[in-house]
């Protein structure tokens, strides 16, 4: 994501790579029509493929022309482990990229390795690893060879003298020597056979330095030969260098190569999406192939865009794309927004995805008051594991969201248009008195028969008050808050105060944050903390400054009334943007 972003329970971003839970998506209504009685076929639905989750192994965690994994990725398993605690019952698919050096027929059998070694490692399949050691399908690249025993080695303690000249087959027969089997320095099977496995049991901890491990049913397809993992070539890049880059790594016949390799690296990712709970395929029918079938390729371009060769090749003269990044003041379409992969359908799973630097997402975190004595501090507690229902638009037909907020009151909107408004209905009163309201319409009448649901066209049953429009039976007794979407203004330049991004970069050259903008940013902020009445827009000068001096006093800042940049700064913190 590039720029170590945090939201509490829903992104996390450090040294182990992106851990995340999706927004979760809209859901629109089915339109159906009359089918003809004599037709022997009917009209299908089908339940979409649902993304909820995603943890990636990025570039750091594999050599460059490698699938093997370094121990860098150990603290990326860490996090890969919360995801999985937070989504029991969602199962796992992984998708294996490459950058665009080398050919497309290449890339695939190196992606599907780096994806196939994730999965080898996660359910400790030992013969996979040591096939993928020794056999390359007829390639010469991804040799693991002795290098990757070394590494294993020096991650689990064993490290060659470079004062005695130690070779690697000095430190096999010390490793074999304490690990207490026989002592032959042989780099053969039945040193990989242990070496595997305890590197796999050091790679793949929880945050307590416990292994864990999963199962083939834990994953798509039940860990058939599809759905489980896959490799996806060169055809869904994360970054499209500029073309005055490309040209002058090109010329550069000394180290061009090995800086455009540096430049590529966010091309070279794994990524593992979870979906939704019961979520099921029929491998036969899954769209990608394997790298060893003989439509490898073929297949992968059936499921392109029709401009999938233009996402994923054309340049910018002067300037970097980025999928989840739209080039600054250009207009042509392959500068927009999401536009660098070639494949539809990883595109569908990928949209949103902070694992592949496409945060688009509105966050609220809600609280509230805690209860406090007279005289005290007023503090904020979140309204936390509380159910809500976010209706989409005002339009009568408008999809609603539901569900329940984190542990730390966070409810996380798909970005779906600049601008809307939206109405949050929460459910407070349970919050607040830990039961739930009762049913104002709830009526019990031992001796009254239970209606029997009509499925009569000419008579339909009258809608009920648990109906698909209306999951909570309480819904009603929700508190209702209008939301506008789209309208924070910005209270400084997004990158003030870090380090600005290059002039390549699709993002570069954001304009200044002038005084009105400033202004109007920092109301909004602060009627959002719970600072000043609605519409601030309209407050007046002498409403803003007492709404500023109750921040500054409340955040122990020195109380001027006024927005200087001490104040700006706390105020952006506390807010989190």
């Amino acid at each position: 994501m590039g720029e170590g972003q945090f939201i509490p329970d829903m992104v996390e971003d450090d040294d182990g790579g992106v851990a995340a839970d999706h927004p979760p998506r809209l859901t629109l209504p089915v339109l159906a029509a009359p089918f003809p009685e004599e037709k022997t076929n009917f009209n299908a639905i089908r339940r979409a493929l649902v993304t909820v989750a995603c943890k990636d192994v990025v570039a750091g965690h594999y050599a460059f022309d490698s699938s093997v994994l370094s121990p860098l990725a150990r603290e990326g398993f860490k996090l890969l482990k919360g995801v999985i605690d937070r989504h029991v019952g969602s199962p796992l698919s992984i998708f294996g990229h490459a950058d665009p050096d080398g050919t497309i027929e290449y890339n695939k059998f190196l992606s599907e390795r780096r994806a196939e070694v994730v999965f080898g490692l996660l359910i400790r399949d030992v013969p996979t690893w040591e096939r993928l050691f020794s056999h390359h399908e007829n390639t010469t690249g991804d040799v693991w060879g002795d290098d990757a025993i070394t590494l294993m080695l020096t991650s689990l303690g064993f490290v060659a003298d470079g004062t005695k000249n130690e070779k690697l087959s000095d430190v096999i027969k010390e490793y074999q020597r304490i690990r207490g089997f026989t002592i032959t320095g042989r780099n053969d099977a039945k040193l990989r056979e242990k070496l595997f496995a305890e590197y796999m049991d050091f790679l793949c901890v929880d945050d307590k330095g416990n292994p864990y491990k999963l199962t083939k049913d834990d994953f798509l397809g039940k860990g058939a030969r599809f759905g489980a993992f896959q490799g996806c070539s060169s055809f869904n890049l994360r970054l499209i260098l500029a073309q005055s880059e490309q040209d002058a790594f090109t010329a550069d016949k000394v180290n061009g190569k090995s800086d455009r390799e540096n430049e590529n690296a966010d091309n070279r990712r794994t990524i593992i999406y979870f979906y939704e709970k019961g979520a099921a395929i029929d491998p036969a029918k899954w769209p990608c192939p394997r790298a060893a079938d003989n439509n490898r390729v073929s297949k992968c371009i059936e499921h392109f865009w029709s401009d999938g060769n233009d996402r994923r090749l054309k340049t910018i003269p002067d300037k970097r794309r980025r999928f989840g990044k739209a080039v600054r003041n250009r207009t042509e379409r392959i500068a927009q927004i999401e536009k660098t992969f070639a494949c539809r359908f990883y595109h569908g799973m990928a949209l949103h995805s902070p694992c592949e630097g496409d945060l688009q997402m509105w966050v609220l975190q809600l609280m509230r008051d805690k209860p406090h004595a007279p005289g005290k501090d007023q503090e904020l507690e979140p309204i936390a594991n509380t159910r809500y229902a976010v209706v989409a638009s005002l339009d009568d037909e408008a999809p609603v969201i539901r569900g329940t907020t984190s542990e730390n009151g966070v409810i996380g909107l798909p970005l779906w248009t600049k601008s809307v408004t939206m109405i949050l209905k929460v459910d407070l009163f349970t919050a607040i008195t830990g039961e739930p309201p009762e049913d104002p319409d709830k009526k019990d009448d031992p001796n009254k028969k239970k209606a029997v649901l009509s499925i009569d066209l000419e008579d339909p049953a009258p809608p009920q008050a648990d109906d698909l429009d209306d999951p909570f039976k309480d819904e009603r007794t929700f508190v209702r808050f209008p939301m506008f979407g789209g309208n924070l203004k910005r209270v400084t330049r997004k990158f003030d105060g870090q380090t600005e991004p290059g002039a390549l970069e699709p993002d570069a050259g954001e304009p200044a944050v002038v005084p009105n903008e400033q202004q109007l940013g920092a109301r909004q902020r602060l009627f959002n903390l719970g600072y000043g009445v609605a519409e601030p827009a309209k407050w007046t000068d002498a409403q803003q400054t007492q709404f500023v001096k109750r921040f500054q006093k409340d955040k122990k800042i020195k109380e001027t009334g006024t927005l200087d940049p001490d104040t700006i700064d706390v105020l952006r913190e506390e807010y989190g943007s």
